[in-house]
């Protein structure tokens, strides 16, 4: 078996497109995390914390039926609001880099397939067709198989996710 035929078919593909996906997810974080400032990321943070205590004791407040903790709570609401207003158009402003997530996606796709979108680009044969088999799960019952785009994207879902915790981005991230 030629090193190729290992490559676009199990488990060489899913490997390689394992490998793939967690460069690529790693490229775009850190691009996010050089693009966003500590102090942005720490002030979302602290929002976060007091939006999440807030609506803890609001929702302990009505299930317990605590009626001068739910006017207190109440109070605080409109500034409650506010921070979630702000910590929104904050997060609005880290898609500045969405054009270069778009780009390293995109070249990294006409690589694998040749293709952008759904456009063959002449020159590119591109090493997927895109519609096989790269890779099989099989905690599923009976083994489920994924093609190059969903295979790419439960792996992108979760290096993303792992490398936005390491790097101290995102909504759940820790430092």
């Amino acid at each position: 078996m030629s090193p190729l035929e290992w490559l676009v078919s199990p488990p060489g593909s899913t490997i390689f497109i394992l490998g793939i996906s967690m460069l690529l997810s790693f490229l775009i974080s850190l691009i996010n995390r050089l693009f966003t400032s500590k102090e942005k990321l720490e002030q979302q943070k602290a929002w976060g914390q007091e939006i999440n205590t807030w609506l803890s004791d609001f929702n302990k407040a009505k299930r317990t039926g605590d009626k001068k903790l739910l006017k207190k709570l109440q109070k605080q609401e409109k500034r409650i609001k506010q921070l979630q207003s702000k910590r929104a158009s904050q997060s609005l402003g880290q898609m500045k880099i969405w054009p270069i997530t778009m780009a390293l996606f995109l070249l990294v796709w006409l690589v694998l397939t040749g293709k952008v979108l759904y456009w063959q680009i002449p020159g590119f044969p591109g090493i997927f067709s895109g519609g096989e088999t790269v890779a099989y799960l099989p905690w599923f019952g009976k083994a489920m198989h994924l093609n190059l785009f969903s295979w790419y994207m439960v792996c992108s879902f979760a290096f993303g996710a792992i490398f936005s915790r390491l790097f101290g981005l995102g909504m759940g991230a820790t430092e």
